[in-house]
């Protein structure tokens, strides 16, 4: 049904995942905290909770997107992808790319997309983010 983020300014992270990301914004309940939900698709939603906490270093939700070739480029301009935990960007056996980037709360995100999308050749010239 959900999974829920917790982000340490909810301005900045709606922000993101709204613009960066493309999620379309959801009423949340009212809450005794600030929150906003996100459409993921016709079943699955994502929460954001405005909470003071640490976030986890592996721990991670994966969005499938349908243009992972703009979101790359967009997340390696400003320096959002994070191979520390997992490794480099990669394509899967099933012919998925996978990357992992930060959003502005330190949450890890996975990205990926569906097996034979058209992935830009330069995204495998890119030493440092990927891995082949």
């Amino acid at each position: 049904n959900h999974v829920t983020l917790i982000v340490d300014n909810l301005e900045e992270a709606c922000a993101f995942y709204e613009e960066e990301l493309g999620l379309k914004a959801l009423p949340a309940w009212k809450l005794d905290f600030p929150a906003q939900f996100y459409r993921i698709n016709d079943e699955q939603q994502l929460h954001l909770a405005e909470w003071k906490d640490k976030p986890s270093f592996r721990g991670h939700v994966c969005l499938q997107v349908e243009d992972f070739n703009t979101i790359y480029f967009r997340m390696k301009e400003q320096a959002r992808i994070d191979v520390t935990p997992w490794g480099k960007m990669r394509r899967l056996p099933d012919g998925a790319m996978q990357m992992f980037i930060r959003d502005p709360s330190n949450n890890l995100v996975e990205i990926s997309c569906q097996p034979g999308a058209e992935v830009d050749p330069a995204i495998f010239e890119d030493e440092e983010h990927y891995n082949d």
